[in-house]
């Protein structure tokens, strides 16, 4: 299937928009081609629609709801379809359909319908159509009844291979038609109309800038969770001229109505210098979102979904830093074994997200092929800024102190290499009140000495 518009019909309508098209032809294939003939003024897109029939309940109801959808740029496109993309191409520019019936009853035509177009649907130059009105050659079916060989001496390889591929016959020198793929980021920009530092006016061109992201990532099957937006200020002389608004959300997504509240919460917490001249989207990196299939019953899924939109929400209104989550290290030393990181855990976080709570270390590389540590004995959550040094006696498995050893010793031995040292004995004991506690003897001082460093919750 193909359509079109004349550069000239194009350059008389300024307002004709070409990535528009794209959209809507990419709602019906995945195959969507830009062509643009060499020797006149035609362009448009070409869509392999055949796959789709049975997505759509068949080729008319399909080609039914591609006029529909096609019905706002009607006074503007020359449509055709046929079972090549060659033939379609050309029904487009000879014989365009003016009507859905138009349309639909194209695909009831047969090759002498297509024989029947004028020769200068084809993409050759104005000399060689000079030739063929004066040998009398008026539609394609007198150039496809001429000997081949004698065709390919006088007229040229390439205007025998656009024959061959629109009629459907194998020629190793027909056109290739390359899928378009938009481009894997996406960048846009928008000059205010007047200069302001109004945040309810900049709210509403940035809000126009998610909404073109949003139908982009919808093109491209596609979600992301970072945006940066960039504020460029009127005082060009200034050496820093624009302030970054880093929006981020728990899980990828493209939906605008996510973006718009995390933009409304944090954008109102922003202090401009001086007034705004223009605002700059930029989504670098996307991820395939997979299909969702609706249940009847509770989705676990979807609690999740609703878990990361609360996350955002608290993020965007009290900051960055208000919500961490938690995820393990590769790393035996308990007070370097737990992160916090403004990322969820289901998403690897980058270094510059990574805070440990506690002891911090360089030059440790975490073992590859390894997630996480490996399951040892019990550890609490509720470690102690810094392990605090027991005083009195030893604490015993059978002694009448204030620490009952209920079981161990766990062995960490660790860091050598990259100076902090640890080489402990961790127990779990029991105090005067009865509540569980996490003890280590420190093997590397000569005393011996006993520590407390955390509590069972």
């Amino acid at each position: 299937m193909s359509f079109k518009q004349n550069r000239k019909l194009q350059e008389a309508n300024p307002s004709f928009d070409a990535d528009r098209l794209f959209e809507l032809a990419s709602r019906f294939s995945p195959t969507v081609a830009w062509r643009q003939d060499q020797h006149s003024e035609h362009e448009g897109w070409l869509v392999e629609v055949q796959s789709s029939f049975r997505l759509f309940g068949g080729a008319s109801a399909l080609l039914s709801k591609f006029w529909q959808e096609f019905e706002e740029f009607s006074d503007q496109l020359q449509l055709g379809n046929w079972p090549t993309a060659t033939g379609a191409w050309w029904l487009s520019k000879g014989a365009p359909a003016n009507t859905e019936a138009d349309f639909l009853d194209m695909l009831n035509l047969q090759e002498a319908d297509l024989l029947r177009l004028p020769v200068h649907v084809l993409d050759c130059g104005l000399s060689l159509q000079h030739t063929w009105q004066q040998c009398g050659f008026s539609c394609l079916g007198n150039l496809w009844q001429l000997p081949r060989a004698g065709f390919l001496k006088r007229f040229g390889q390439a205007v025998l291979a656009e024959l061959d591929s629109g009629l459907g016959v194998q020629n190793k020198q027909a056109p290739l038609t390359v899928v378009h793929s938009p481009d894997p980021v996406f960048n846009q920009s928008i000059e205010l109309p007047f200069h302001s530092n109004r945040t309810e006016l900049l709210e509403h061109h940035a809000a126009g800038l998610l909404k073109a992201l949003c139908k982009w990532l919808e093109a491209n099957k596609k979600g992301t969770r970072e945006l940066k937006l960039t504020f460029l200020q009127s005082r060009r002389e200034w050496s820093n001229n624009q302030q970054v608004l880093q929006l981020r959300s728990g899980q990828a997504t493209r939906c605008e109505k996510t973006w718009q509240r995390l933009l409304h919460h944090q954008l109102g917490r922003m202090k401009f210098k001086d007034d705004i001249h223009s605002l700059q989207l930029l989504c670098a990196y996307t991820e395939t979102l997979a299909d969702q299939n609706h249940t009847l019953l509770p989705d676990p899924v979807q609690n999740h979904a609703d878990w990361d939109n609360t996350c955002d929400l608290l993020r965007a209104r009290l900051g960055e830093q208000t919500v961490l989550f938690a995820a393990s290290e590769n790393d035996p030393r308990p007070e370097c074994s737990i992160v916090l990181q403004s990322a969820p855990v289901g998403r690897q976080a980058t270094p510059a997200d990574k805070k440990p709570p506690g002891l911090s270390f360089s030059g440790h590389t975490p073992e590859p092929a390894k997630t996480g540590l490996q399951a040892s004995t019990p550890r609490p959550l509720w470690l102690l800024p810094e392990p605090r040094k027991l005083q009195g006696a030893a604490p015993g498995w059978q002694s009448s102190n204030a620490w009952h050893l209920l079981s161990g010793p766990e062995r960490v031995e660790f860091g050598w290499w990259d100076g902090q040292p640890c080489k402990r004995d961790y127990y779990c004991a029991r105090n005067s009140q009865q509540s569980l506690v996490w003890l280590y003897q420190d093997l590397l001082e000569d005393s011996g000495a006993w520590f407390l460093h955390g509590y069972f919750a």
